[in-house]
């Protein structure tokens, strides 16, 4: 198995369109990615210190946080960093569960075409 990196994380995201999604959102865009890699990885959600009481979610892979939703992130890079010198800013209440999003699918889902994962999510349909 080839390692996956950071670096290579960091460019299948700057392939997407996800500019605009929410965390939440995004953190479900980091998971997918990580398991199409055969990467262990946990879908949190809890609190960041910085943005108080509000839900914010977050992958944690290997001994890193990968977090682009945070205050004060001036470079991509940034957003990928080791658990040790930013647990004290999180507070996980529980690690969520979730099914990744399979890779031809993901532009989509960073558009928010939902029309494809109706099914997907076993949700009736309106």
């Amino acid at each position: 198995m080839t390692p996956f990196s950071p670096d290579d994380l960091l460019n299948h995201l700057f392939a997407l369109p996800t500019q605009t999604l929410s965390s939440e959102r995004l953190s479900q865009v980091v998971a997918s990615l990580l398991d199409h890699h055969n990467q262990p990885w946990q879908l949190k959600l809890g609190h960041q210190r910085h943005l108080g009481d509000t839900p914010h979610y977050w992958v944690e892979w290997q001994h890193l946080v990968v977090d682009f939703r945070y205050p004060g992130l001036s470079q991509p890079e940034q957003g990928i960093r080791p658990i040790a010198e930013v647990e004290s800013d999180y507070r996980p209440l529980h690690t969520e569960s979730f099914t990744p999003v399979p890779l031809v699918l993901l532009a989509s889902f960073c558009r928010n075409d939902h029309a494809h994962f109706d099914h997907l999510a076993a949700k009736p349909q309106p």
